[in-house]
């Protein structure tokens, strides 16, 4: 399933009360339509932050997460892309009518959109890849909770970084479907929020830009 020719169908994420469609990208396989997708989606105010890139990629992977966000919802919607309205909470959490929620992601070359009817959803991807001192990212940025999932992990033979990166995409979707930042929710708070990882949807992803994998997670606020 696609949605004008930006991305693909994911999956579903489910709980006993909400339901997340997750959609998909690849940057790189997007560049040659970048203009267009600017000409086509994108708002003016889109269009015009685009120009403030000084870096081409960085420009791109702006250009096809806006496009991918947008037809994603003006189909869910019936709405043109370009004129869809999307504002955002007090706290910086991007919403488009009352009802919908979504939420995006990226990391690497993969952009993923979540959207939920029923519930407020945050949605993150990581790149599996190395981490720096990661023993002092968990003391710092991991509650207790989280710590022992990491332990957990690295007891069941993963690295130190892949472990990281797996509690670090729980943690970051359900901060994001809060509507928070990482200093902005009471442990208490994040802990309650129901999250499932994506592992069996992102690993059935294929092509060139797989690499070495990635990791993510879905929440429900």
């Amino acid at each position: 399933m696609t949605t004008a020719g930006v991305g693909e169908h994911l999956g579903y994420v489910t709980t006993e009360d909400a339901r997340a469609d997750v959609w998909f990208a690849w940057v790189g396989d997007h560049l040659r339509d970048v203009d267009r997708y600017s000409r086509d989606y994108l708002s003016d105010e889109e269009c015009a932050r685009v120009r403030e890139y000084r870096s081409r990629e960085a420009a791109e992977r702006y250009v096809v997460t806006r496009s991918l966000v947008r037809v994603v919802l003006s189909a869910r919607l019936d709405v043109p892309a370009r004129t869809l309205r999307v504002s955002r909470t007090d706290t910086g959490k991007p919403v488009v009518t009352e009802g919908l929620h979504f939420n995006v992601s990226h990391s690497g070359d993969l952009i993923l959109v979540a959207l939920s009817e029923e519930r407020a959803v945050g949605v993150d991807v990581e790149r599996k890849r190395d981490v720096d001192r990661v023993p002092a990212m968990v003391t710092r940025w991991l509650n207790d909770s989280e710590q022992r999932a990491y332990d957990r992990w690295r007891a069941a033979g993963a690295s130190d970084s892949e472990a990281f990166l797996r509690i670090w995409s729980l943690k970051e979707a359900r901060l994001k479907a809060l509507g928070v930042g990482i200093s902005g929710a009471a442990v208490a708070q994040v802990d309650r929020v129901e999250a499932r990882p994506l592992d069996g949807l992102l690993d059935s992803l294929a092509g060139p830009h797989v690499g070495n994998g990635y990791v993510g997670a879905v929440a429900f606020a």
